[in-house]
């Protein structure tokens, strides 16, 4: 089948449950065909709410994947780009659709902020209680669907952008209600799973849980609200589980702080989306970096250990280095980094213990203790050993000499 083919397919398959539209438009956003009826035509309308500026900053970007268009009064539009190979072909719209049962009710009164003329308003209104109500769950898997049959490509839902044009206006929004949450719990388990783990590969698990559920199950009349109140529970999933992972227990709470007001300050659903993967990446990517160190602080144990068991032995840097597979640089600021000190000031310390219990526990001369030790000369023992003390071995000797 070819494009047409397929998007008439897949409008079919979605007109089963829900009366949605598809418009086609050139590169310069003009409209070529669709087939919505006449009667149900709002010709200015996505030019009027300022997505066609979206979606044009959408392809300038150079992004392929599908953009899910927001209002704050909840009227989404799905747009898909169609290529030949770098060319842009043709640009797909399918919509319009609400995603919360008083939506109807917020537009109209939204209707208001705009400079339309009556006849207009007039017709947008009496259009409203066309537009379906559909879960953003299945408006997602919908996004997923519409851009195989454009492209052919098999994406994930956690692959669509959100876009939408914020206004500071009250937050009496959308409701996202999900009717069920089938395997979603299992979907679920799995994307904490991977935070703890730190795995950036987190948004497959994501995106299978997306399309499972829209969150909550409870009618709030506000999706904007719904979202938030959903982000903000996925926050507090992540942080407890960004700590089980090893994440210090004081920087997720401080992570949830801030984040929890930068999900207040959202004005659109496209928003706390957005915000969303931005919150998310910055967990996984700390959890990751906890994991990293503590691999590294287990490392420079062993070697502390090594040095300890060997510090009668000739020890360096390269010999250490070598012996987990670092260049000598990169153990070097690693060793610091856990340790607070050099390695060779670590190892000056060490042999400088075992230097004292040498000097007050035996009678062997200091050149034999520089020698024992592995000293390069005695003259570099004693300004060792004076560094690390304040005092030299001939004075530590006679202060602390055992009877």
């Amino acid at each position: 089948m070819n494009i047409k083919e397929r998007l008439s397919f897949f409008q079919e398959i979605v007109q089963c449950e829900y009366p949605l539209h598809l418009w086609r438009y050139d590169p310069d956003f003009e409209l070529l065909e669709t087939n919505c009826p006449a009667e149900l035509m709002l010709p200015d309308i996505i030019s009027m709410l300022g997505f066609s500026s979206l979606i044009l900053s959408h392809i300038e970007n150079g992004k392929r994947l599908p953009l899910v268009l927001d209002t704050e009064f909840g009227l989404i539009w799905i747009a898909g780009f169609e290529y030949q190979g770098f060319e842009l072909k043709q640009i797909h719209i399918l919509g319009p659709a609400f995603t919360g049962s008083n939506s109807h009710l917020i537009l109209r009164k939204k209707l208001d902020s705009y400079q339309l003329t009556v006849k207009l308003r007039s017709k947008i209104v009496r259009q409203i209680e066309s537009v379906p109500i559909i879960p953003s769950s299945t408006l997602l898997s919908y996004a997923v669907m519409f851009h195989c049959a454009i492209t052919g490509e098999k994406i994930s839902a956690d692959m669509i952008f959100f876009s939408s044009h914020s206004e500071a206006t009250d937050t009496d929004e959308l409701t996202l209600i999900a009717d069920e949450h089938p395997g979603i719990w299992m979907a679920e388990q799995t994307f904490l799973s991977m935070i703890r783990e730190g795995n950036p590969d987190y948004r497959r698990a994501l995106g299978k849980s997306m399309t499972l559920s829209s969150g909550m199950k409870v009618e709030l009349g506000d999706t904007l609200r719904a979202n938030k109140n959903n982000l903000l529970v996925l926050l507090t999933l992540c942080s407890r589980a960004a700590i089980e992972g090893g994440l210090n227990p004081s920087t997720a709470y401080t992570l949830n702080d801030y984040y929890g007001k930068r999900i207040e300050e959202c004005k659109t659903t496209a928003d706390t989306n957005n915000l969303g993967n931005e919150l998310l990446d910055d967990y996984v990517s700390r959890v990751r970096t906890a994991h990293e160190t503590d691999e590294h602080a287990k490392q420079i144990a062993d070697i502390c250990d090594y040095i300890t068991l060997h510090i009668r032995e000739p020890l360096s840097i390269s010999l250490l280095s070598k012996r987990l597979g670092y260049t000598e640089y990169y153990f070097s600021h690693k060793f610091k980094d856990v340790m607070g000190k050099s390695v060779n000031n670590y190892i000056r310390q060490k042999k400088t213990e075992e230097a004292k219990l040498l000097l007050s526990g035996t009678h062997m001369s200091i050149s034999e203790i520089s020698d024992e030790l592995s000293f390069s000369s005695r003259s570099f023992f004693f300004s060792s050993f004076q560094k690390e003390t304040g005092m030299s071995p001939t004075k530590y000797r006679q202060l602390y000499t055992k009877s």
